[in-house]
């Protein structure tokens, strides 16, 4: 029942008709009734004033005469009405008589205390207007007066009925004809109908033009609609195949690793492309248990940064990393792309670019390095000087040497045995410089004869005068040039001390030069320690 209920439109719009009619059919029968009760009571009363109207001069009569029999007659005929309960009848003495319905004497008079719905009218002398012979009293009998308004009640809410009961159904018929009928075999056409062919609607018969064939002109437009966009999405839906087709091949093909995340970093997808890229950084990438936390050291704080970059930016976000092999002879470097192309979903590209880091390195050792000696150049010294820097610890108060070495006598072995010789004395110079000097130390040539030295936490001034002393006489030595001849040239050496927290290069490397061209003042195959260097020495 339920179901017919909400399914049903024939049900619903009966029930509704009927509700309404039922609740007009109340409402009309209410002021119906109040209407009877009313008019019928109003009736009563003027039935009863025409009723004393009619007796009022053979009343007058009996009470001049003050004759019971007439007034008896009188009474009477008055309770020949059903509507009148008692008859009293005075003349100027007291009562004549008081009748009851039936006819009977006896009745109590009510002069003592008229009641309220009593109707009592003073009669007049028959000979004279002016003079008071009397008066009559008629009490009505509500019973009989209530019994004709329920029945007129009655009858008029028969009728109401009747009449409200009959417009329903006839509306109820009107809308089951007009518009439920044709509304459910328009459903049923709309059910067998087969849209996906292109078919239309026809329109019911008597229904052209109304509202019902509008509906049928806008279901047929739906229709063609619908087909024009189902021909249009097949169209796209082939294409989209032969796409995702090529997108495929190129991603199953694809020289480049190619894969997908979540918001938790779990790996998704990849292509082989993927596996065999990090095949020799990861042990088996295929494994179930294979997560992107392993690329960055299992940290998973820094994929968790990598995804919040990637959120915040609407641009890919990139990163280099450098990964060990698995047998951990050397490292592979790898530039790994991130973008968000759903709320949930990440896409990453990664690429192997350990040959291009390589390349990189070598073009930057070639930037770096000086082409003859194979030291560092000035370019170089200075960069890897400041890197030294910002690795120590800023508050060491480890100490910091800073050797100038200018060569002595180097411009006569160049303008004596030509410019080939003076390489060659270069040449023996730096791998003088690199025996004597740590792996720790930074050598270098500042150019044409000048090298430089940093050296990082000494242990005293005595070990560097003994660097220093060493240096100077492995330069002194003898130097072969070919063909039989030697060169013999020296060193001047200028030292600038500072501590790691204070040092800073231009200052130091200004000190070192002053000492450097003051050991040339004091004869040259020297050193001189900058008398104002920022640290004190102390034998140890």
């Amino acid at each position: 029942m339920r179901k017919l209920r909400s399914s049903s439109l024939a049900f619903r719009a009966t029930f509704w008709i009927l509700l309404l009619v039922g609740a007009v059919g109340l409402i009309s029968l209410w002021f119906g009734n109040s209407l009877a009760i009313q008019r019928e009571t109003q009736r009563s009363q003027i039935k009863l004033l025409e009723l004393i109207d009619t007796v009022e001069r053979s009343a007058s009569i009996a009470c001049f005469l003050s004759d019971k029999e007439l007034a008896k007659e009188v009474a009477q005929g008055l309770l020949s009405n059903r509507i009148i309960r008692q008859v009293e009848i005075y003349d100027s003495e007291g009562p004549l008589v008081v009748l009851q319905r039936r006819g009977q004497e006896g009745g109590q008079p009510s002069s003592a205390s008229v009641p309220e719905d009593a109707i009592s009218r003073k009669i007049a002398s028959p000979f004279d207007p002016a003079e008071q012979a009397g008066k009559i009293l008629v009490l009505p009998d509500h019973a009989e007066i209530a019994k004709s308004v329920t029945d007129a009640s009655l009858f008029i809410g028969i009728l109401l009925s009747i009449q409200t009961f009959a417009v329903g159904f006839a509306v109820i018929a009107i809308v089951y004809v007009f518009i439920t009928r044709p509304m459910r075999k328009l459903a049923a056409a709309l059910r067998m109908l087969p849209a996906e062919h292109g078919e239309k609607l026809a329109h019911l018969g008597g229904h052209d033009r109304d509202e019902l064939g509008e509906l049928v002109n806008y279901v047929n437009h739906l229709i063609e609609r619908l087909w024009d966009l189902l021909e249009e999405e097949r169209t796209l839906w082939r294409e989209v195949e032969v796409e995702e087709r090529k997108l495929r091949s190129i991603f199953e093909h694809a020289a480049t690793g190619i894969f997908l995340l979540d918001t938790k970093g779990s790996l998704l997808s990849c292509n082989p492309a993927f596996h065999q890229m990090l095949a020799p950084v990861v042990a088996n990438t295929r494994s179930a248990r294979f997560s992107i936390p392993v690329l960055f050291e299992n940290d998973d704080s820094r994929v968790r940064a990598l995804i919040d970059d990637c959120n915040r930016s609407d641009s890919p976000v990139q990163r280099d990393m450098k990964l060990a092999t698995c047998d951990g002879k050397s490292s592979r470097w790898f530039h790994l792309t991130l973008s968000k192309i759903e709320d949930d979903l990440y896409q990453g590209v990664i690429n192997d670019i350990t040959e291009r880091k390589k390349a990189e390195h070598s073009a930057l050792e070639v930037a770096m390095t000086d082409p003859l000696t194979g030291l560092l150049n000035r370019r170089g010294f200075e960069t890897r000087m400041a890197g030294r820097l910002r690795q120590g610890a800023r508050s060491s108060d480890t100490g910091l040497a800073l050797m100038l070495i200018d060569l002595d006598l180097f411009k006569q072995v160049n303008d004596n045995y030509g410019h080939d010789a003076g390489d060659l004395v270069l040449i023996s110079v730096a791998g003088v410089l690199r025996r004597l000097t740590r792996k720790t130390d930074l050598v270098g040539r500042m150019g044409g004869d000048e090298f430089i030295v940093l050296i990082s936490a000494y242990n005293s001034s005595a070990a560097l005068e003994l660097i220093a002393g060493k240096i100077i006489e492995a330069v002194g030595r003898p130097i072969e040039i070919g063909a039989n001849r030697e060169a013999h040239i020296g060193a001047s050496i200028g030292i600038a001390l500072s501590r790691h927290s204070t040092f800073q290069p231009e200052r130091m490397l200004k000190k070192a030069d002053e000492a450097m061209y003051d050991a040339k003042k004091r004869g040259r195959n020297t050193y001189v320690i900058h008398e104002h260097s920022d640290l004190a020495l102390n034998d140890e």
